[in-house]
């Protein structure tokens, strides 16, 4: 297995690359995320959907939180990774993908803890610079660093985001994210809290993450057990037990649908392999919580692992030299069965020619024929409008409550049966992270856009057979780009009513 036990390698920002984690906020839905100057925006969902929050009818800051002058003295003074910073009253410790500290933190199955507001320290392996979307950096006098600068951008809504590095005496630096949603001030309130933070003088800093060539090594299994046998989809082959078989779900799609899933005989551990985009982080240096021996022909390899109550689940990354990234999904058993299964996943991880197939924008398939197949809209479906787009759906779906101005969230009534709903958001230029080519998806001409494609998915490696998934990425010409996501049920009826709405779609910026 790894050279560390698992159980101690996850959970605190200590034992976790600051890259990796990153790279991890990326992987948790990667179809409705931007980034936004390199950084990702996702733990918080500030500049996305921040409202979700406001739909309980929650506050955004807590009551008495003040802008100006010296830290309150009803802040707290935290420590992490090095750092010690002063929060203000209603901050809550969270440690999903690492330590941070947040206003009401809320559990979600699929994101896990997120906030408005959102301070957490990271530790950086190696030099990585400031986003280039963010303002020139500032010196900061940071008690007991070497160094340590600041910088910041914000979004047209006055939402913020920005990062203070601090280096050590040792050379180190650890970086403070900074996510402002909601705050009357931003500015001010990012200065005011890095303008707390000093050097923790008791830090063992040898618990700081390791540098990327030291990072714990996830040991494979090369050689099959008895009982194992090798699968393959759309240019990678892997092995599982024999009495492994893919689900229903999964063989009911047809040979363009990205993913393939399979359980065991009991239907109580899965894996999930899905081709990913040919472009996504194709240039950029990845890093992760293992890295394992890369099979042959590929450039990257990692892993992540999770124990969480008696079940492991495991992530597992490879991508082809010039070719196709493919990631891999497992729940398995807690504990070194599970390990096990997962490090033989792992080594029995090949390529075969198709992983060189990277398609362009011109060889998806055309969805157009899909819209013109879907039934024909119902006259009394209404039109929503966003920033700039709008859509029609039918006269009974709801906002939540939770809608920022020129976004659309609607909710199709609750009747008992598979929940189902549309959002769409436009992302300001700047935010990266799109333009992805789908392998095994769709493009559209969209009038007033330069491009647009479509993927399909599902969350067959959480065990829900009966959903259905499909997003939508459109490229304006002014560089902005608007997200189209939907999720309903794993029956034809939802698939024709995600080409109805997105048929509906018209673009109406200038």
């Amino acid at each position: 297995m790894a050279s560390e036990d698992v159980a101690g390698q996850v959970g605190s920002v200590e034992d976790a690359d600051g890259a990796a984690l990153e790279a991890r906020m990326i992987r948790r839905q990667r179809a409705r995320r931007g980034v936004l100057g390199g950084v990702v925006v996702l733990v918080v969902l500030a500049l996305v959907t921040v409202v979700a929050l406001v739909a309980g009818g929650k506050q955004l800051l807590p009551a008495g939180w003040g802008t100006s002058g010296d830290a309150p003295d009803s802040w707290t003074e935290v420590s992490e990774a090095g750092l010690t910073l002063a929060v203000p009253q209603g901050f809550e410790r969270f440690e999903e993908m690492g330590v941070g500290w947040a206003v009401e933190p809320e559990q979600d199955e699929e994101f896990g803890e997120y906030s408005a507001v959102f301070v957490q320290p990271w530790p950086l392996s190696d030099e990585s610079p400031m986003p280039e979307t963010y303002g020139d950096a500032v010196e900061a006098d940071v008690p007991g660093a070497a160094s340590a600068e600041y910088a910041w951008t914000a979004d047209g809504l006055g939402d913020l985001e920005g990062a203070l590095d601090v280096e050590l005496e040792s050379g180190r630096t650890v970086r403070l994210m900074i996510i402002l949603a909601g705050v009357p001030d931003p500015e001010e309130m990012f200065e005011q809290l890095v303008g707390t933070v000093q050097v923790d003088p008791s830090f063992d800093e040898s618990t700081l993450a390791m540098p990327e060539d030291e990072q714990p090594v996830l040991d494979v299994v090369e050689d099959l057990p008895s009982g194992w046998e090798t699968q393959e989809h759309q240019g990678l082959t892997f092995a599982v037990p024999e009495d492994w078989v893919e689900d229903d779900a999964s063989a009911a799609r047809g040979a363009r649908w990205p993913a393939v899933s399979m359980n065991d005989a009991a239907g109580e551990f899965r894996l999930k392999v899905t081709v990913l985009s040919s472009t996504f982080d194709s240039d950029e240096d990845h890093s992760y919580m293992y890295v394992f021996e890369r099979p042959p022909g590929a450039d990257r390899a990692g892993a992540e692992l999770t124990p969480d109550g008696g079940t492991l689940t495991a992530w597992l990354e490879v991508r082809k030299a010039g070719g196709r990234t493919y990631s891999i999904n497992m729940r398995v058993p807690e504990g070194e069965d599970g390990e096990r299964l997962v490090s033989t996943v792992a080594g029995s991880l090949e390529f075969t020619a198709e992983a060189d197939d990277v398609p362009s924008y011109a060889d998806l398939a055309d969805a157009q024929p899909l819209i013109d197949d879907a039934p024909e809209i119902p006259e009394d479906w209404v039109v929503v409008e966003g920033s700039g787009f709008s859509l029609r759906v039918p006269p009974s779906w709801a906002d939540p409550g939770a809608t920022q101005e020129g976004q659309i969230m609607l909710n199709a009534p609750s009747d008992g049966g598979p929940d189902e709903s549309v959002d769409a958001t436009l992302m300001e230029p700047g935010v990266t992270g799109f333009d992805e080519i789908p392998v095994g998806g769709y493009r559209l001409e969209i009038p007033g856009a330069d491009q647009a494609t479509i993927r399909m998915g599902d969350y067959t490696e959480y065990g829900e057979t009966d959903l259905f998934s499909a997003h939508a990425e459109i490229r304006l010409a002014d560089g902005s780009h608007l997200m189209v996501g939907y999720d309903g049920g794993a029956d034809p009826e939802f698939e024709e009513r995600f080409w109805q709405i997105l048929g509906s779609l018209e673009i109406t910026t200038d």
